[in-house]
């Protein structure tokens, strides 16, 4: 399998689905808030063996820094003027990529991290982490509660 990693909530410990989805709605706002505060699970990712690419919410200056900062080795797609939810993340993905979605699966933890994968192809594999939002009811392929419960969820499922 391949996977998409958002990197606001499931690596991030911010929450920005209100702030992305008033950007998305044309709700004038100031900048979208930063961190480089991390979950203490996140470095379990590693442990997917399999090729990660990082999603961001922010452009292409601000993801680099954090990913320098954090030293995340993985490459990334950044916002380039469109934010969630849209497709555009998941077009530059398969672009740069040409994986196929059948095969992939996308980790967030907002139904906006869902819509976005949604939006582009419905057959990519979304799971939603729910540190901050229930995700329930936009249907995710898997919920779990933490970095480590997706690991031995992915292993029971056979997708590492």
């Amino acid at each position: 399998m391949k996977y998409a990693v958002w990197i606001d909530g499931v690596i991030l410990k911010i929450d920005l689905t209100d702030v992305l989805y008033n950007i998305y709605k044309g709700t004038p706002t100031t900048d979208i808030p930063i961190t480089t505060e991390t979950f203490e699970d996140w470095k379990e990712l590693l442990n997917i063996g399999d090729e990660i690419y990082l999603l961001s919410p922010y452009n292409e200056k601000t993801t680099k820094e954090i990913v320098k900062k954090l030293e995340l080795n993985f490459p990334f797609i950044s916002n380039n003027g469109k934010t969630k939810p849209s497709k555009a993340p998941y077009e530059e993905l398969f672009r740069r990529t040409n994986w196929d979605p059948l095969n992939v699966i996308t980790i967030g933890s907002s139904p906006l991290d869902l819509l976005s994968a949604r939006f582009y192809d419905s057959r990519i594999k979304v799971i939603c982490i729910e540190r901050f939002i229930d995700c329930s009811r936009y249907s995710p392929y898997l919920i779990t509660k933490d970095i480590s419960s997706l690991i031995n969820s992915l292993k029971r499922l056979r997708k590492i």
